[in-house]
């Protein structure tokens, strides 16, 4: 039930997260995060933002996972596995809860993600102006709880769609945020 559970909300929130992030490009500009004795990435770009997905998954940290994600983000999942696949949706709450649940969880001892080493980013031509998309930015995914769960991302397909959006505090400053994830089992 675990792992079931787990791998929608992981593999996207990320993945997830949802992780131990190459930087591919990324700028590793850092700012202070509500937690004290812990960093993340300023979300610059779409690469920073998967950057600050992987360490907050992994710290459980759900006052990051409200920030990276925008509040009309749109994740789906489904499992071409199962013999009758249905689509599950999830909305910026439902990874927030997610998040928050695993911090709530005594079984859960740790959680660690691997980024993939060649993140490449793209314009999807059906998607609006402006947004950024990069496919398949993990390869693995272990929760450590009263088990060792492996997610095997070698037959997921993961879509992270990212979207520049302005600082309200600044009429010049933009930061990047997750609008969109898409996973898909294949067999």
């Amino acid at each position: 039930m675990l792992a079931k559970c787990v791998l929608p909300v992981v593999v996207f929130a990320a993945v997830v997260a949802a992780w131990v992030m190459a930087g591919c490009g990324s700028d590793h500009v850092m700012r202070p995060n509500p937690n004290p004795g812990s960093n993340y990435p300023a979300l610059l770009n779409p690469y920073s933002v998967l950057d600050a997905l992987q360490l907050a998954y992994q710290a459980r940290d759900t006052n990051e996972i409200k920030v990276i994600y925008h509040d009309q983000y749109d994740g789906s999942s489904i499992d071409q596995t199962d013999p009758v696949p249905a689509l599950v949706n999830f909305l910026k709450a439902g990874e927030v809860a997610h998040v928050s649940a695993l911090r709530r969880s005594s079984a859960v001892q740790n959680i660690f993600l691997t980024s993939a080493p060649n993140r490449v980013r793209f314009d999807d031509a059906a998607d609006p102006v402006g947004w950024a998309t990069i496919m398949n930015p993990f390869v693995g995914i272990q929760v450590n709880d009263t088990t060792v769960v492996n997610v095997d991302l070698a037959h997921i397909t993961m879509e992270f769609k990212f979207i520049p959006t302005p600082v309200p505090s600044s009429s010049k400053d933009t930061t990047w945020k997750i609008i969109r994830w898409t996973e898909i089992r294949n067999p």
